[in-house]
């Protein structure tokens, strides 16, 4: 039987040897150079022709697949240089093309082309103002309502003014209804509501209605407080013994400690042979042991200029210290689906989460790292009952990006879909989630083998990328749906789903446990889509919980 070696490990496991593609595999692992000088032409309100320079490869270009923003868009034959390509009217997107070969091998990413999609008919009509407006407080929470608002051409969202300033948004036109939360108590606050439409146009907002919070939270969300900024993504971050948080910042390689009482942030190290991929590379998850103050390591998982890899480094003395040692190495890079988040298990083994590399045949292949929850020994070796005597401990994911544990020790994990839903999955040893057959509930997800997600999010509402167990509520921040779910964990279910914070602070990453039993919070609102060291302006928050 024939063997493949894994890249970094020197672990050898069977082949499936079933397939011409293993095969051709086999007699191929050079990937196609990546395409060059994208470029657009003919761009409507509904479709813009994408056209590129050829990519090489020793055997031959196959496939050029096309995305949007890490959104499988199409794939055409390796013999076409340009695609005509659906797009969204008002939509701003970053085309770009990955090359593939008949073995599967995948190119690294062309450079990005931007093109902001126009409206297919001019709009300068705001939208009604919206009627019937009230404002309910339970506590130190308020939920809004509101009747719908019409437009000429459609509604699109709507804006919750407090106090005359935006406190949050909604999508859609049939979303009428926002939960503010984290409020002063006993506090008189004024509400207003105006809606928008596609192109930007907003109403005149609404007449205002006045509401006073209770004396005390009554919800899962009390409070949130901005502790620091950011000019650089914030992406992993854990918390100390001592009560001090270090996280990365993704684009400038660094690991930084803030202190949380003062607000206070000291750069402590810069983590070398790192490389962004133009995309979503760089400095990603991080985590400590549970020994951490007798055995300070910190674990990091960054993207090298060959690959995604988790490595070690000693933080002593307050600074980083050392060469850091490398402990997984040979998990595909590109520009996205880098997945990226560091878990330690009740069980003292470190879990990582990785994403598919922009290949989705690597989710359901064995022999490569892409598209799994991963485990590992705190030194880099393989646990003896791992399921497959790898470092692969489930499978068929695209491109994870939380990972948190309960009360019970099961690992959840939260996944970006394609274009269709977001799923949260409980992981067991060994299991296959069904990427790419399967996205959420759609696809192929009735085969036997395929383990069905928990709970699933429209693409829209989700995009969510870090997740938080604190007592029985799972906590996930949401990107694209700028927006905290929480959702109770009961029996193997999640129930009670609530959102909150809905377009307050933007687009949400990273969510973690605090040492009092809160939540920290950080967006990825500026510079999330290239590799450009401080170019963002983010926040890091601070969230007190009431349950």
């Amino acid at each position: 039987m024939s063997t493949v070696v894994l890249l970094g490990l020197g672990a050898v496991l069977p082949s499936p040897a079933t397939s011409a593609a293993t095969a051709n595999a086999a007699a191929d692992t050079t990937p196609p150079t990546a395409p060059a000088d994208p470029r657009t032409s003919n761009l409507t309100c509904t479709s813009v022709v994408l056209s590129w320079s050829a990519s090489s490869d020793d055997v031959g270009v196959a496939f050029y697949d096309l995305y949007h923003d890490g959104q499988l868009m199409r794939s055409v034959p390796g013999t076409a240089l340009s695609a005509e390509l659906t797009v969204v009217p008002g939509a701003t997107w970053g085309l770009y093309v990955n090359a593939r070969d008949a073995a599967g091998n995948v190119s690294q990413a062309s450079p990005t082309v931007t093109i902001a999609v126009p409206q297919c008919q001019a709009d300068t009509e705001p939208p009604t103002v919206p009627t019937r407006v009230t404002a309910t407080a339970s506590g130190t929470t308020v939920t809004v309502r509101w009747a719908p608002a019409t437009d000429n051409v459609g509604v699109t969202g709507y804006e919750v003014l407090r106090d005359g300033t935006q406190a949050g948004s909604t999508s859609g036109a049939a979303t009428t209804s926002f939960t503010d939360s984290g409020l002063a108590a006993n506090t008189r606050y004024r509400y207003q509501v105006r809606a928008r439409d596609a192109r930007a146009n907003r109403s005149a907002p609404s007449t205002p209605v006045v509401v006073t919070t209770g004396s005390s939270c009554a919800t899962a969300l009390c409070s949130v407080t901005r502790v620091t900024t950011e000019t650089d993504l914030p992406w992993g971050l854990t918390t100390l013994p001592d009560g001090q948080v270090l996280y990365s910042r993704r684009d400038t390689f660094e690991i930084v400690r803030l202190d949380p009482a003062t607000g206070t942030k000291t750069v402590v190290g810069k983590m070398p042979n790192v490389t962004g991929t133009d995309g979503e590379g760089g400095v990603l998850g991080i985590a400590v042991a549970a020994d951490f103050a007798a055995d300070p390591w910190l674990y990091v998982m960054h993207t090298s200029s060959t690959d995604n890899r988790v490595v070690r480094v000693r933080y002593t003395g307050g600074v980083l210290t050392g060469t850091p040692q490398v402990l997984l190495t040979g998990i595909p890079r590109n520009k996205y689906h880098n997945g990226g988040r560091l878990r330690f298990g009740p069980d003292g083994k470190l879990y990582a989460s990785t994403g598919d590399g922009q290949n989705s045949a690597w989710a359901q292949d064995l022999t490569s790292l892409a598209g799994k929850v991963l485990r590992i020994n705190r030194d880099g070796t393989i646990p003896a009952d791992n399921p497959f005597g790898t470092p692969v401990w489930s499978y068929g994911h695209r491109n994870p990006q939380g990972l948190a544990f309960d009360s019970q020790g099961r690992l959840w994990e939260q996944e970006f879909g394609n274009n269709v839903m977001d799923e949260t999955n409980l992981i067991v040893r060994g299991g296959n989630y069904g990427w790419p057959a399967c996205e959420g509930t759609t696809g192929s997800c009735g085969d036997p083998g395929f383990i069905a997600p928990k709970h699933t999010y429209p693409v829209a509402e989700g995009s969510c990328s870090g997740i938080a167990v604190v007592r029985t509520g799972l906590y996930v921040a949401c990107e694209r749906g700028t927006r905290l779910y929480r959702a109770e964990i009961s029996g193997d279910s999640l129930t009670d789903v609530q959102q909150y914070l809905n377009g307050t602070y933007g687009r949400l990453r990273t969510v973690e446990p605090s040492a009092d039993g809160g939540l920290w919070l950080t967006t990825s609102n500026y510079g999330d889509k290239d590799s450009i060291p401080n170019n963002s302006n983010e926040s890091i928050l601070k969230v007190e919980l009431g349950r």
